[in-house]
């Protein structure tokens, strides 16, 4: 490219230097090391690249070996086409391809054709993109506090927590689950609980698309029930695979008559716990590799706890034709209580191959050293417009040890997953299932009670399993019906069903109204309890509506009227009052509040309720989670299990919002943003309308790609400092050449480009910065003073370094 200068509107045109924009993308002879984007997908870490010089046209080219373009997941067959007498294959030369500096931020962005990529999925990351994070450490951790005070009697209270520790090293993650629970009665402790729930160690294995597991840990089954063992696992990560392919996690609702807690856990072990405010609720982000039945638990304010199951299983999948997914575990059972090892040695595996394009053979086996097997077989079919549908069958065989001497039983348990989506409807059913099992068959659990002389356990006989759900777009309404029932040889049967209707309509007007009912069923423990609980929500204006309620436990019928507050996104409230007839003649009703705030360290709730002449009643809540790297530290909202978060280091500046603002950088200049999805490419920014004054970013917007686990970390690059305008004047009164840049002589960063008579702006200026000027064989330096002018134009002094002032002398 050549510049015509005569056309510039200056008043020396003989003092013009462009030689940096006179050939394309020219980059000086050299390595450097830079971050790269590939079609848009940024690769993790940084990369040492080499632009070589050539007769072509820019003078330099990038040289990319046969490694670098296999590292970036460029198709084997394609490089092996690249011939070439040097190390640098011909491909900078294709005009299909395209390569681009960006040397402000030294970031080189390359573009590709996609045949030329392994990959072609467009809503998946392939493995060269995923990033392990780097070296640290973390304490993800939930606190609840609770104090319940009657009119006569004494007060009560309770303190729990709940967490995950953890450590990090290259692709290694240390992992310990931890809960504490300690209850008062007058102040005075009664009981005391605390456990390290499970202790484990596990690394991904992209090559393998799978996860390795060493120590205390829960088997992962599609197949068998599941129990707390210390023993290793290598099983296939559906996490890995494109998110079509991906597991089913069960959704959990309820009806709470107060402010209740809510807690979710598996033998023992709490997975998820919150507060609720009276009414229907729904937990719907639960961790989707649980499998088995989970105990859900309704703790209210006056102590009065209601316990149902919720079923967790894998909705029936199809591998790809000629593909093999797997799991398979070895070691000994642990109490959850005491972490203590029992025997027997076990081994289980079980496996899924994709026989044909629409049909899938799976199975399995779970052995022990001494008197326990069991074997399954199953087929799954995908039925295209009706469906996916999968059978098994599992026969155990088993010795058990009783008071009279030794049983040898063997029996047999069936069956049935289906899943179907049916859109000409906008019907679903999530999940349906069915299971038989005869009074003979043993499962690995019942097995291990029975070692444990524990010959009380219930026998199962069926199990029923469905979620259904279907909207009815002509009358703005959506249903959804949850249906669970388990049977047993040797106990009563627990049953329990959800639904619900809500429906969205207008009058005259008023906009937006939505009415709802609820109806739960649970028998449990030979107990029948029914709950109805309607609901009728007026808009008063955005984020704020009224809402009437009416609910139906047992023979008691309870009404309220709510009025709730959520047009503060970071803080959001309501209070309520309720009472049923009695309370209502008496002038005695409840008055309940609650309220939320998000912030970056963490989230905190707060209820409480009052009755007169009744009770009074507290609740506190605390979720919040600490990462440390050699970068820094910071507090931040808690994850959701192993999910990976991403370290953000703004250089020390403060303030920074990311992501919608709810991760912001503290005073160290350090921001965690949590539970990004695992093995997906998630597009990190920062919201530039909120940036503190004077603060530069020049990469607002990047993507990353992190494995389970894994801290992330991203520099952004960001300044804070001075604007100034001003003029450069060398030496001898004259000025640089129009078009040379200004460098921070220590970051390396442009930060100006001299304009007609030495003019400039100058950003993100430092205290006592050094910046210079370079052209031809000429070097200059100046020191900007340690604040911002914007009023007018500073004389910018600008000293020849020695060696350009020889140069200079010399001609």
């Amino acid at each position: 490219m050549e510049f015509n200068t005569d056309a510039l509107d200056v008043g020396d045109r003989q003092n013009v230097d462009l030689s940096q924009f006179e050939k394309k993308d020219y980059i000086s002879p050299g390595r450097y090391l830079v971050q790269i984007t590939l079609n848009k997908n940024p690769l993790p870490g940084e990369w040492n690249v080499e632009w070589q010089t050539t007769t072509a046209e820019n003078g330099t080219q990038l040289c990319l070996t046969r490694d670098l373009l296999l590292q970036w997941g460029f198709d084997d067959a394609f490089v092996r086409e690249l011939n070439s007498k040097t190390s640098c294959l011909n491909l900078i030369d294709k005009p299909e391809f395209s390569a681009k500096l960006d040397k402000s931020t030294m970031r080189l962005t390359l573009t590709t054709p996609q045949s030329w990529m392994k990959y072609h999925a467009k809503n998946w990351t392939p493995p060269e993109y995923w990033d392990e994070g780097v070296n640290g450490a973390l304490l993800d951790y939930n606190v609840y506090a609770s104090q319940y005070s009657p009119h006569d009697g004494d007060s009560t209270q309770s303190f729990s927590a709940y967490g995950t520790a953890g450590v990090n090293l290259g692709a290694w993650r240390l992992r310990s689950d931890y809960q504490y629970s300690q209850n008062f009665v007058s102040g005075n402790s009664t009981d005391t609980d605390s456990r390290l729930a499970r202790t484990y160690l596990f690394r991904p294995l992209p090559s393998l698309a799978s996860k390795f597991t060493l120590g205390q840990y829960d088997l992962s089954s599609d197949i068998f029930d599941t129990f707390h063992f210390t023993g290793t696992t290598l099983e296939s990560d559906e996490s890995m695979l494109p998110p079509d392919l991906q597991g089913y996690a069960p959704q959990i609702t309820g009806i709470a008559q107060t402010n209740a807690k809510v807690t979710v856990s598996q033998n023992g072990r709490v997975l998820y716990q919150t507060t609720v405010t009276p009414g229907p609720f729904t937990i719907s982000d639960m961790v989707d590799t649980l499998q088995g039945q989970m105990d859900v638990t309704i703790e209210e304010e006056d102590g009065r706890t209601n316990t149902f199951q919720v079923g967790s299983a894998s909705v029936p999948f199809l591998t790809r034709q000629g593909q093999l997914r797997y799991k398979t575990s070895a070691g000994k059972p642990t109490s959850n209580s005491h972490n203590d090892v029992h025997n027997p040695l076990f081994w289980t595996g079980e496996f899924s191959w994709g026989w044909l394009s629409t049909t899938s053979l799976y199975g399995g086996a779970i052995l022990t050293a001494d008197d326990y097997q069991a074997f399954t077989s199953g087929i799954g079919f995908n039925l295209n417009m009706l469906g996916a549908v999968s059978f098994d069958v599992t026969r155990s065989q088993a010795n058990l040890t009783q008071e009279t001497g030794n049983n040898s039983q063997h029996g047999y348990s069936y069956r049935m997953n289906y899943a179907r989506r049916f859109d000409s409807t906008d019907s679903q059913i999530t999940f349906a299932g069915y299971r038989f099992s005869d009074k003979n068959y043993v499962s690995m659990n019942e097995y291990l009670d029975y070692r444990e002389g524990d010959n009380g356990s219930d026998n199962e006989k069926e199990s029923y399993v469905l979620s259904f759900s279907q909207t009815i777009a002509p009358w703005d309404m959506s249903a959804w019906l949850n249906i669970s029932r388990d049977t047993y040889w040797n106990a009563e049967s627990n049953t329990s069903y959800s639904l619900s209707l809500n429906h969205s309509f207008s009058i005259g007007e008023l906009k937006g109204l939505s009415a709802s009912l609820a109806v739960t069923r649970t028998r449990w423990n030979d107990t029948d309890e029914n709950q109805y609980y309607f609901s009728l929500s007026v808009p008063l204006s955005a984020g704020r509506n009224l809402a009437y309620n009416q609910q139906r436990y047992g023979d008691n019928t309870t009404q309220s009227l709510s009025y709730f507050d959520s047009s503060d996104r970071d803080n959001t409230w309501n209070l309520s009052v309720s009472a049923d007839s009695d309370e209502i003649s008496d002038g005695e009703p409840a008055l309940r509040g609650s309220y939320q705030h998000y912030a970056a360290p963490g989230r905190l709730s707060l209820a409480a309720s009052v009755q007169p002449n009744h009770y009074s009643s507290m609740n506190l809540g605390w979720n919040s989670a600490i990462t440390a790297t050699r970068y820094g530290v910071a507090m931040h909202d808690r994850p959701n299990g192993n999910n990976a978060r991403m370290m953000v280091d703004a250089n020390g500046v403060s303030g920074i919002a990311l992501n919608r603002g709810r991760s912001v950088t503290n005073a160290f200049g350090i921001a965690v943003i949590p539970s990004l999805s695992n093995y997906q490419t998630t597009t990190v920014q920062v919201n530039n309308n909120t940036l503190p004054d004077g603060v530069d970013i020049s990469s607002p917007v990047f993507r990353t790609t992190l494995t389970e686990g894994a801290i992330g970390y991203k520099a952004l690059n960001a300044s804070q400092g001075y604007q100034i305008m001003g003029v450069v004047r060398l030496e001898n009164g004259t000025f640089p050449p129009l078009g040379v840049s200004v460098v921070d002589s220590k970051t390396h960063k442009d930060i100006g480009l001299i304009a007609d008579d030495g003019f400039v702006y100058l950003s993100g200026i430092q205290d006592n910065s050094v910046l210079s000027v370079s052209w031809g064989e000429h070097t200059c330096e100046m020191n900007p003073p340690n604040h911002s002018n914007l009023d007018s134009a500073l004389i910018l002094p600008c000293r020849y370094t020695h060696q350009a002032r020889e140069n200079h002398e010399s001609d």
